[in-house]
């Protein structure tokens, strides 16, 4: 059954068919503000999934502070306008920055040069977004624009310490699953995905 199913005290996610597979919307609540993490793939996405779905747990869209956008590929950015058009005064983020309290954006560039995830430092759990692409995902192999920056991301992430677990938007291979939990699993994927982009 679809819907928003909570991950972390903070975190929901949403997971919307897309082709064979899902695109995931993540929704954040925390310091009394409420957030959205990409927003599907089309129009009918917002008005078929997301609207009716956040109803479910008694948030509106007009509610949302702040829509966040990991990147701006059309199965995270591509129902943007009609969020827009239902919520006007959302604040589109596509930068690193504070969100509010223990939770940021965070720069994840490689899959694209504007990839970005957000943070949440409570849960000590990254979104990824497409940041992280181990293997890829069926169709899609390993998608990587700029190798080096992907590589520097990499690292970046393996040495902070504050990254235990790792939300993915889709189950990407070799992971068969769209979360690591741990620090070893992180430093695993971080591993498979150096891997991969250097095949």
């Amino acid at each position: 059954m679809i819907g928003f199913y909570k991950e972390t005290d903070d975190v929901y996610r949403l997971r919307i068919p897309f082709e064979n597979l899902y695109t995931s919307v993540f929704l954040i609540i925390a310091d009394g503000k409420k957030m959205l993490v990409d927003c599907g793939t089309t129009a009918n996405d917002v008005d078929t999934f997301i609207v009716p779905l956040l109803a479910e747990l008694g948030v509106t869209l007009t509610d949302i502070e702040t829509l966040v956008l990991t990147h701006k590929h059309g199965d995270h950015a591509g129902g943007l306008a009609r969020v827009c058009e239902i919520a006007p005064n959302i604040e589109v983020v596509t930068d690193v920055r504070v969100l509010t309290g223990k939770i940021s954006t965070y720069p994840l560039a490689g899959h694209t040069d504007d990839s970005i995830g957000v943070l949440d430092e409570k849960s000590h759990t990254l979104i990824s977004g497409d940041g992280l692409q181990g293997a890829g995902v069926d169709k899609y192999r390993c998608n990587v624009k700029n190798k080096e920056a992907y590589l520097k991301t990499l690292e970046r992430i393996k040495n902070d310490g504050r990254i235990e677990n790792i939300f993915f938007s889709h189950a990407y291979e070799p992971f068969y699953k769209d979360f690591v939990l741990g620090r070893s699993a992180v430093e695993n994927c971080l591993s498979e995905c150096k891997k991969y982009v250097k095949e």
